[in-house]
């Protein structure tokens, strides 16, 4: 287990980075092999392209890179409601709250189920208390406002299915940097338990960038020469993680470089790839808006055509007789405008006719559209409750909030735990331990060492399987009487259970000698008031006598 570093290894953790332990290249790489497999990987991606393309249109506008769109873009051109824009917004910072909540430790390390069984009471105990160093040293990195953008912005991605998070050695002052990568720059490769087996992320970048991202990178001399003549000319750079049994193999390389220009290896996955929904034999997620997306694309269209029909009702359509008197082409349409006419009337009526149109078939476009936003936004878990506010909250909105933390991503959340949290915790460690942070890697298996979530949405299920504990206690009590209590529940064991399982530290949870050495204390507390006591009322008697 590691144990919190001296002073002098923090010192030494700015100027010296411990070296993972070399492992031999897999056999018979070749980087040309490679970039074939690579290429099929984003062939297998342009398959979603349409369907992707829609959602991110209609509902995230802005999370579209640069690269695919260009710079200063517009992207709000074909959008006439905004209702799916707001909800998908609200529905990333639901997700972000509800599992990463800012600024608030979302993980810690714990005994697995190995370990409960195996180690006694105070052995468990010393582990967790052990644990809980390496996890307030781990959590550090999670207080960040970089690590609460880059979960933001994937909570927006992860709307649409699929989210991206790259984690990033640092220096001294950064250890860890976070990244989010947009899912249009990363395509996937699933392994044989649905896991990923390869992770791509093509981007453009400058030669400049290139070289100040892998400065000990290897360079052929083509991109030497280029990179002389324009640095700042943007190449498609690949930047792949392909595992290798229980490592990955990082290999950046350039579509002119005959060489990567760095490969090596990384003993956990770099990048998290959440999917919210997964469909079998899909590598890629589905969100809640490609679940909505035929009710936003009608809603966008319903709110297209209202506008149209009340922008007809307000200018009118207006026919004319051509003759040459009129020219609608240089006809000023503005209030008070005079127009010069040949004739305003006459046998074959006026030259200019204003043709009126129903102004009652509005409404029914707004009554449609009502409709549609209401269905947008239950699809998108868009459902506010009453504001928080300074007066207390009755239980009944307690439950309201707590039953919908739990509903809206029940069938979401094993999923998105099991594919961000262990994977970034994994790679912190590992980045802790090469900085000389930790002075041991912990190994997590889920079995001796687990991580345990503490979100809100995780605290509510935990509660509610504590829950029965606390029930049993109190029917023990009704049934059979207070005092009955201890005599069927083990009470200690029973409040220290749900301590952990509620995230009380253990540090504040005694041991077994502690509880055995307080209680002796307080009885030798007991003696000594009992023998005060004894001792006055004996002087107290001898003295009755003599003043009699």
């Amino acid at each position: 287990m590691a144990r919190k570093p001296n002073k002098e290894r923090a010192e030494r953790a700015s100027s010296r980075r411990r070296e993972p332990v070399a492992e031999p290249a897999a056999p018979g790489f070749s980087l040309q092999t490679h970039r074939i497999r690579v290429g099929r990987a984003w062939t297998n991606r342009s398959i979603w392209t349409g369907l992707y393309e829609d959602a991110y249109e209609f509902a995230i506008p802005y999370r579209r890179p640069a690269t695919r769109t260009g710079q200063a873009s517009g992207r709000v051109d074909r959008i006439f409601d905004n209702t799916a824009i707001v909800s998908t917004f609200r529905f990333a910072g639901q997700l972000q709250n509800d599992l990463f909540p800012p600024g608030q430790p979302f993980f810690k390390l714990a005994p697995g189920p190995f370990a409960e069984l195996a180690l006694g009471d105070t052995d468990k105990v010393a582990l967790a208390r052990e644990l809980e160093t390496v996890s307030r040293t781990v959590q550090a990195f999670f207080l960040s406002s970089e690590w609460d953008n880059a979960v933001h912005e994937t909570c927006v991605d992860l709307a649409a299915g699929t989210g991206c998070i790259l984690l990033v050695e640092g220096d001294k002052d950064r250890p860890v940097r976070f990244v989010n990568v947009p899912q249009d720059e990363v395509a996937i490769e699933a392994g044989p338990y649905n896991d990923l087996a390869l992770i791509s992320w093509k981007t453009r970048l400058s030669r400049r960038q290139i070289r100040g991202a892998f400065p000990k990178g290897e360079y052929d001399e083509q991109f030497v020469e280029a990179e002389r003549t324009q640095p700042d000319e943007e190449v498609e750079i690949h930047q792949d993680f392909i595992r290798e049994g229980k490592r990955w193999r990082f290999v950046a390389h350039v579509a002119t470089s005959a060489r990567p220009i760095v490969d090596t290896h990384m003993r956990s996955q770099p990048m998290a790839v959440p999917r919210y929904f997964r469909v079998p034999g899909e590598a890629y997620g589905r969100g809640p808006v490609l679940l909505a997306l035929p009710t936003i694309r009608t809603l966008n269209k319903a709110m297209e055509l209202t506008l149209k029909s009340a922008a007809i009702q307000m200018l009118g359509i207006w026919g004319y007789r051509p003759g040459g008197a009129f020219n609608p082409d240089t006809a000023r349409i503005a209030p008070g405008a005079f127009w010069a006419m040949g004739a305003t009337g006459g046998v074959l009526g006026a030259d200019v006719t204003r043709m009126d149109v129903s102004a009652g078939k509005i409404d029914v476009g707004h009554l449609m559209s009502g409709e549609l936003r209401t269905q947008v936004q239950a699809a998108l878990h868009d459902t506010q409750l009453a504001p928080e506010s300074g007066t207390p909250k009755s239980a009944t909105e307690i439950m309201a909030r707590m039953k919908r933390i739990s509903e809206n991503y029940m069938g979401a959340f094993g999923r998105l735990v099991h594919e961000i949290v262990p994977v970034v915790v994994r790679r912190a460690i590992e980045i802790a331990y090469d900085l000389h942070l930790l002075e041991t890697e912990t190994p997590i298996d889920d079995l001796l060492v687990r991580v345990d979530v503490l979100s809100p949405i995780a605290s509510a299920l935990r509660a509610q399987a504590l829950s029965t504990i606390v029930e049993f206690i109190q029917l023990v009590g009704t049934i059979r009487g207070p005092q009955a209590v201890e005599l069927t529940v083990k009470v200690d064991e029973a409040l220290k259970e749900i301590g952990l399982g509620m995230g009380v530290p253990a540090q504040f949870l005694l041991t077994a000698e502690e509880r055995a050495a307080l209680e002796a204390k307080m009885q030798q507390a007991a003696a000594a008031i009992a023998a005060a006591q004894a001792g006055q009322a004996g002087e107290g008697a001898e003295a009755a006598p003599a003043a009699a």
